[in-house]
């Protein structure tokens, strides 16, 4: 070996210019003589983002029967006349029943893995699980772009698209009130409620109300100051305030990816300066489906493919998922109600 002179010896005696040296210094906290310090850090990574759509969870997922799915609904049954009880005259009628279609939608996502960077966090035995949270993320991805677009996605018609997106179905939903500002907003919700249940054409049944999370601090503090009691029942796992109404006690789903708005938008008008309209939905849930197409295995989830290694030995992973969102009876099972607050 060569001494810190360039001559033939049995050490190797590293001066402070010494480009190892200066090396060492650059990834080290702290060089001193006894003691050299380097970087290290928790196995555990910090991670408290979103992956999952509370909507996706709660409504009815289904095959879809092609491109486009298609469904029949009956919008009228033949009804009957009084007559003479002597002259019996009765006039033929029938049922009244609408074809539905609904185009499905695509969404991707695809995640690049280098092999040697994937080989050196394996080796370093720290992260060891980084590999497969990525790759499950690739699929959660999918999840997190569809969540915000089954509200407020831009397209306009289910049977003749004008974007790629889903018609939100703050868009599909045409029953709708308003609460202005001042206005109870707890008997606004069950004067609309009360509406639904008046419809005597169509058997309503609305199970629950999904709201922007700032409109349920409104609710709550309205509970509070109007000395009203609401009730509380565990949705998912977590305990939600619930309001009585004619159709029962509804629970208030706080959701995230409901929007808020300070433009017109919707069919509701702009808010006054300061103000935007905060949107709750009351949902009959078994009314609103999300078809799905995989190829018949019957899993509603992302599909995951990994792609053929290339040259430079890059894994790629891309997942897809093919469905779309549908408000069945969007006139009269589910309602939309913009209340306008600061």
């Amino acid at each position: 070996m060569l001494d810190s002179a360039g001559g033939a010896g049995g050490a190797y005696f590293a001066g402070p210019n010494d480009p190892i040296i200066k090396q060492i210094q650059g990834a080290a906290d702290f060089i001193g003589t006894g003691a050299i310090e380097i970087n290290m850090y928790e196995a555990e990574i910090l991670d408290l983002v979103r992956r999952e759509s509370i909507l996706r969870q709660r409504v009815d997922e289904r095959p879809a029967t092609g491109h486009p799915h298609r469904y029949f609904e009956q919008t009228a049954i033949g009804t009957g006349q009084f007559s003479d009880p002597r002259t019996l005259a009765p006039t033929n009628t029938g049922p009244t029943r609408v074809e539905r279609p609904a185009m499905i939608k695509a969404l991707v996502n695809q995640v690049n893995l280098t092999l040697f960077d994937v080989q050196v966090t394996q080796q370093q035995g720290v992260f060891t699980g980084l590999e497969a949270k990525d790759i499950e993320d690739c699929v959660n991805g999918i999840i997190i772009a569809a969540a915000p677009a089954y509200w407020s996605g831009t397209d306009t018609s289910l049977a003749a698209p004008t974007t790629l997106q889903y018609v939100g179905l703050l868009t599909q939903i045409t029953y709708q009130f308003t609460i202005a500002p001042g206005a109870s907003i707890i008997d606004g919700i069950k004067y609309a409620v009360a509406q639904m249940m008046s419809n005597q054409t169509f058997r309503v049944r609305p199970t629950g109300i999904y709201l922007n999370p700032t409109l349920g601090h409104y609710i709550d503090t309205e509970a509070k100051n109007t000395q009203i009691v609401l009730g509380t029942t565990v949705i998912g796992g977590v305990t939600v305030k619930e309001i009585n109404t004619q159709a029962g006690n509804l629970p208030l789903i706080p959701d995230v990816w409901m929007p808020s708005d300070t433009t017109a938008k919707y069919g509701f008008g702009a808010p006054a300066a300061g103000l935007k309209n905060y949107y709750c939905v009351v949902t009959s849930e078994k009314m609103i489906e999300r078809p799905y197409i995989d190829g018949g295995k019957g899993n509603s989830a992302p599909q995951l493919f990994r792609l053929g290694l290339q040259n430079s030995l890059t894994g790629q992973y891309v997942s897809v998922q093919f469905d779309c969102i549908i408000a069945k009876g969007s006139s009269y099972a589910h309602c939309m109600i913009s209340v306008q607050r600061a």
